[in-house]
């Protein structure tokens, strides 16, 4: 039986209130509030945090593949997802692949990763992460819907998993739009907003109503459906279209996050997931030139629960967000607004040496007597003076504040001063020194002893190239 083992998602920790979008434009408000990445996140960094939310309790090197889906995806000639899997510490044998350019990537690569396993005897894990941070045209409706976040699903082949996937159908439609062209807009272009709704209904309802076909299925037979969609009124209709009894449609994402984008479909699985009835027949849809249906059910809503238990998952992200007070702040998390903003060196060679510290995150601790450091870069233990005792050991993500420091002038700006710079000591061992993200007025809630957890972010970009590390953050309630 192939399906899906366990689940994973991020939502960044900003909420920015839609009533603020219509202040500073002077439009009519839309009510809700749609969750905000900051500017040190990005796809790849909220990928990471769904990823570790979906591995919780699984060891990575069990994992046999990774495939990643995007509209906005950091680099175009380079796999993203083998960055994901170095950073989340997979073995090197296994198969990667980006899904990109649609908004249905993420729903597409759960059907490839169904076929892969089913083609491949010797593939029996497949994690998909799906995660979008669409920049939207000021002062347009986009601005209103355009939100950040990530899922993750791991589809796997077990004869005891949580949620069986039983067929999948798929359409494909040359629709005039919604579109950006890669080396010319910044921002997505469209025709005509009453033609790009009639495209979607039509493939969104064709593919459920054909899955149900398929599978000699009614209306009244589905328990959940999670389709995409960035209309809460074309969402009204499609479950109106196909009949589902009430209750059936998952509708609580946009006015409470926003438009996911291409990890949608899988967030609004990942909700009806929390209170799940047995036996239930589920959809999950996504839409872009075409659309995917994906048919699964639930095989064991024990398991479902106790994942739910284990997991942020959504509402988890949910409890722990904070609003925000000031529409600036989203135009800056955005970098909508030119600035000169310094830009550092990189190097190439540190980061391919460096890699099992800076991205895998990895210490060493001495054998002779126990001490775990950081980096990794000494031949002799700090404490005991031991030459060549030291083996790799994998650092935990969260600690507590040992001392720290307000930074207020950094990168030769004061954008977004003070960063507290924490050195950390972390639970199991190792003390290491990271900036602080996600803090409000740090001056008054830093302190000595504060708990934190770790979390991967962009740190600047240098020649051209982005590089990232790991960072500390106020505790989220990660497990």
């Amino acid at each position: 039986m192939i399906g899906i083992k366990s689940y994973g998602a991020y939502l960044p920790k900003y909420l920015l209130p839609r009533e603020l979008i219509g202040k500073a434009w002077d439009f009519p408000v839309v009510p809700g509030t749609k969750a905000v990445a900051m500017a040190d996140e990005d796809s790849i960094t909220m990928s990471v945090e769904a990823g570790l939310d979906c591995l919780m309790g699984i060891d990575p090197k069990t994992i046999d593949g990774l495939y990643f889906a995007s509209t906005t995806q950091v680099y175009t000639e380079k796999d993203s997802a083998s960055l994901l899997a170095t950073i989340l510490d997979m073995r090197e044998d296994i198969i990667t692949a980006d899904f990109t350019d649609s908004l249905k990537a993420g729903t597409s690569a759960v059907a490839r990763a169904v076929d892969t396993i089913k083609a491949n005897k010797d593939i029996r894990n497949i994690l998909v992460i799906a995660a979008d941070t669409r920049v939207p045209e000021p002062s347009t409706m986009w601005e209103y819907g355009f939100a950040d976040g990530a899922a993750a699903l791991l589809i796997s082949e077990d004869d005891n998993l949580a949620l069986s996937i039983d067929d999948y159908y798929s359409v494909a439609a040359n629709v005039t739009g919604p579109w950006k062209r890669a080396d010319k807009d910044k921002f997505i272009r469209t025709f005509e907003a009453k033609m790009d709704a009639r495209f979607y209904l039509e493939n969104i309802t064709k593919t459920m109503s054909e899955i149900l076909k398929r599978n000699n299925l009614k209306p009244e037979d589905i328990g959940a459906a999670a389709y995409y969609y960035n209309n809460p009124r074309m969402h009204g209709r499609v479950a109106k279209m196909m009949k589902f009894s009430q209750g059936v449609a998952q509708n609580s994402v946009f006015f409470q996050v926003g438009d996911l984008g291409t990890p949608m479909p899988f967030i609004l699985l990942i909700s009806a997931l929390r209170r799940p009835k047995p036996d239930a027949k589920i959809i999950m849809a996504g839409f872009g030139d075409g659309a995917d249906a994906i048919l699964m059910q639930v095989r064991d809503r024990n398991a479902l629960r106790d994942l739910g238990k284990t997991r942020m998952g959504v509402v988890g992200h949910q409890k722990s967000m904070a609003t925000l007070k000031d529409y600036s702040k989203f135009i800056d998390f955005k970098e909508v607004l030119e600035k000169d903003r310094y830009k550092r060196k990189s190097s190439a060679v540190t980061l391919w040496r460096d890699a099992a510290s800076v991205y895998k995150w990895y210490g060493v601790k001495c054998k002779n007597c126990g001490t775990i450091q950081y980096p990794d870069f000494l031949r002799s233990c700090y404490v005991c003076r031991a030459d060549d005792q030291l083996e790799p050991v994998k650092l935990e993500l969260k600690g507590t504040i040992f001392t720290f420091t307000l930074d207020h002038l950094v990168g030769g700006n004061y954008f977004a001063t003070p960063v507290p710079r924490c050195v950390i000591d972390l639970d199991g061992g190792g003390r290491v020194l990271l900036n602080m993200t996600e803090i409000d007025k740090p001056e008054e809630k830093v302190h000595i002893g504060m708990r934190v957890e770790l979390t991967f972010r962009k740190e600047h970009e240098g020649a051209e190239f982005l590089n990232y590390y790991w960072k500390c953050r106020p505790e989220r309630g990660r497990p």
